[in-house]
Order: C-alpha cells, then sequence, then structure tokens
C-alpha cells in the first residue's frame, strides 16, 4: 500500500514499500518534459537528464559521481519524456542514506561545468543520429510531428542538432530554476526502507526548500480535420509504418477500454494484427498495438516493420481489422483472453520495484484517482465486447487518423487503403 503525503513547500513525497525488498529506489520525478519548451530550447529536458550526473558539489566531477555510486553497485539512470524528467538510484537497502544524499546533491547542487556542457553536445548529437538511424524508433518521432505540427507536444524529446549546438549554460539555469520547484515535483522511495531514516532525511533536505511559481503546459492544439501523412525516404531494409490516431488523455473514462482494444487488435503473439500480418501472410517481423497518453490529449498507434514492397498489402489488412472491430463484437473468448492477457502482464511487471513505484508514480503526477492493482483489475473485468466497439469506433475515423513511413521503397495508393 502506497503513502502521499504532500509538504508545505507543495512537495509530493511518495512511498512505496514492497515485502519481502532487498534494495531501495530512490527516485525524483520532475513534471516537466519537452511540451514546455519553447523551439530555442527544444531538447533541454533530455539535456539537462545527461548534465545532473555530470558533478555536484560533493562530487564534482562525472567520474567522482560514477565512482561513488559504482562502489556500492548501484543502478542509476533518468528518462525524459513529453510530459516528464526522472531521476533515480537503487541499491542495497542499507545504502539508503548514501544514495538518498547523492541523489539530492546531484538535483539540488549540480556543478552545470562550462566545459562539460559544451562536450556533453556531442553526446546528445550522436544520441539524436543513433535514433535517426533506428527507423523502428524514428517514426514513433515523426508520427507525432505529424499528429501536432508546429507544437511544441509534436516535437522530438532530444530536440534537433541545431539547436542543441546553440543551448547555453545559462539557459539550462534559468530552465531549472523556472520548473525544478517542489511543487512540481515527486520525490519517492520504494522498496526496503526504515522510515522514521527516510522521513528524517526529507525533513533536512527536501523540506526546507522554497517554492516559486512556474509556468504551466499548455494545452495540444487538436485541429485535425482529415487525414494527415508524411513519408521520410530513407535506405532500409524494411518499411516502417506507424499509423497513429487520436485518442483520449489520462482521465477519460474510456482509458481501460482503449487498453483493451489495443491489447486484441496488437498486443500479443495471438492478436489480430500479429496473426494476420505476420503469421498467416508473413507481411511483417513485428507488430503491434498501444496507447500513449498525455494530460490533455494522446494517440493510439499501430506500428509495424514490412518487407519491402508489402506495405500496401499491410495497410489494406490494418484497415480491414480496424473496420471489422468497429462492427463486429468480439466474441466473448477474446475479450477475456485480452483482459487475462493485461491482467497477467501488469501481475509479472509489478513483481519489480521500479515497475511498483511507476504504477503509483505516473497515477499521483497526472491522474485525479489512484487505483491499486486490484481496483485496476476490477475495472478491466466490468468492460464489454460493446464498450470496444463503442472505442473503437470513436478512434477510428479518418479525420483523426495520421501515418508515418520510413524507408526506401514506393508508396502509391496509400491514402486509397486507409479508408475507414
Amino acid at each position: 500500500m502506497y503513502k502521499k503525503q504532500v509538504l508545505k513547500n507543495g512537495l509530493t513525497v511518495l512511498k512505496v514499500p514492497v515485502r519481502g525488498a532487498r534494495s531501495v529506489l530512490v527516485d525524483v520525478f520532475i513534471k516537466v518534459g519537452s511540451r514546455q519548451e519553447s523551439p530555442r530550447i527544444n531538447g533541454i529536458s533530455h539535456f539537462l537528464e545527461h548534465l545532473f550526473f555530470k558533478g555536484s558539489a560533493k562530487y564534482p566531477t562525472a567520474q567522482d559521481l560514477s565512482h561513488a555510486l559504482d562502489e556500492i553497485g548501484a543502478e542509476y539512470n533518468a528518462n525524459t519524456g513529453k510530459e516528464h524528467t526522472q531521476y533515480y538510484i537503487k541499491a542495497a537497502k542499507k545504502h539508503l542514506p548514501f544514495v538518498f544524499n547523492v541523489l539530492t546533491d546531484m538535483l539540488l547542487h549540480p556543478v552545470f561545468d562550462k566545459a562539460e556542457i559544451e562536450r556533453e553536445k556531442g553526446v546528445i548529437i550522436e544520441e539524436i543520429n543513433m535514433y535517426q538511424d533506428t527507423p523502428m524508433r524514428h517514426v514513433e518521432d515523426v508520427l507525432e510531428e505529424v499528429m501536432w505540427p508546429d507544437q511544441s507536444l509534436g516535437r522530438n524529446i532530444a530536440g534537433t542538432k541545431e539547436v542543441i549546438k546553440k543551448i547555453s549554460r545559462q539557459d539550462i539555469l534559468d530552465y531549472v530554476e523556472t520548473f525544478y520547484q517542489p511543487e512540481n515535483m515527486v520525490f519517492s522511495v520504494a522498496g526496503a526502507y526504515d522510515e522514521e531514516v527516510l522521513d528524517t532525511l526529507i525533513k533536512e533536505f527536501w523540506s526546507k526548500l522554497q517554492n516559486k511559481q512556474f509556468p504551466k503546459w499548455k494545452k495540444a492544439l487538436e485541429k485535425q480535420v482529415a487525414p494527415a501523412m508524411r513519408i521520410e525516404a530513407k535506405k532500409t531494409e524494411q518499411m516502417h509504418l506507424a499509423l497513429g490516431f487520436r485518442s483520449y488523455d489520462y482521465n477519460h473514462p474510456d482509458y481501460i477500454p482503449q487498453l483493451i482494444l489495443a491489447t486484441i487488435l496488437g498486443g500479443g503473439m495471438s492478436s489480430r494484427l500479429f496473426s494476420e500480418i505476420r503469421e498467416r501472410r508473413g507481411l511483417a517481423y513485428y507488430i503491434k498495438a498501444s496507447s500513449s497518453n498525455y494530460q490533455d490529449t494522446g494517440l493510439f498507434v499501430i506500428q509495424a516493420g514490412v518487407r519491402q514492397g508489402s506495405l500496401n498489402d499491410s495497410v489494406k489488412v490494418i484497415a480491414q481489422e480496424l473496420k471489422k472491430i468497429k462492427t463486429e463484437a468480439v466474441p466473448g473468448r477474446e475479450l477475456k483472453k485480452a483482459k487475462e492477457y493485461i491482467k497477467g502482464t501488469l501481475t509479472l511487471s509489478l513483481e519489480d520495484s521500479e515497475s511498483l513505484l511507476g504504477w503509483y508514480l505516473e497515477q499521483i503526477a497526472f491522474r485525479k484517482r489512484v487505483l491499486e492493482p486490484e481496483q485496476a483489475f476490477e475495472e478491466i473485468d466490468e468492460v464489454t465486447a460493446e464498450d470496444v466497439a463503442r472505442v473503437a469506433q470513436d478512434i477510428f475515423q479518418n479525420k483523426k487518423l495520421n501515418l508515418a513511413i520510413v524507408g526506401a521503397g514506393k508508396v502509391v495508393e496509400i491514402r486509397k487503403l486507409l479508408a475507414l
């Protein structure tokens, strides 16, 4: 059972004990990501993910920091999304005070050495190159650019090489000063820990921070009225496609039926799209369906890597399956299988302290209510075949349709094949 506390300065503290755990995970989650960035500093949230590990007051260099954590066998990393930036350290439970102090020093007293900033720009640029050279990953970025053009939500999380080169140390200081405020953070601990020790540490280092007002995120402009498509020519062995539909935000009442819809279509090796496109026709190696959610919008994505010359056939089959699930009720056995698939995969993932913390953290940060896993299972079981059809009819509309393609093959008559 989780515990949530909001300190006087606005900082949210989340505690997730894990019975039988021998490790502790200390995590700081900031509710700011690439959608809060202006075009001039696009990529700065992700840049900071790197820079906070490059030195602090007690550990002035990246090597000092990494040596200190490697000496105790800790795991440490960070990640950035459109609406968050997250930092964590995981170690044996006896090291709680140490990892707490290291992460605190990193985030509250970073060095941001100018030479290190300039050097790390090269690393970021190579990371951008790597993503662009990975079509399976790159096609997702292209899709979001198509869905939200000329908006921060559609821009790449890592930024562009041209922008990264121009970001200054002052830009970094200003951004941290603006958004890294207690009220915009969730400080979390999961696993095995002494709560009294933890409370003392939080009181000493985090409760005294002064909170300042920070800009709120701007809602996405949803102005699409017709299908949109972008084709990026690139020398590849496969054609990679991402078919995306505007869908739901975190708190939409059809959030769970949407998950079941995605599972039926492309959530496993017995799903409809996997069976039809890979198993029966051999057109693709991978094909999947999933949903992503933001605070004010979302997207439902079908993604595949198909062999050269089979793009049209693959798109035709996908369109047929979307039409079918809109008009024909999902059989009871198939619906039950999808529900059990979701519950089973979730149960397995929640045995890990990082996944368990993530379960509560996402809800604490972005949802109006927090569901325990058992409550979520009950809501999954309540979804009917009529709910699935209704959600499919709502999402799979031409006016909400977007297609991104990355590859070297010819693309013809795609628009005709996609008419839903």
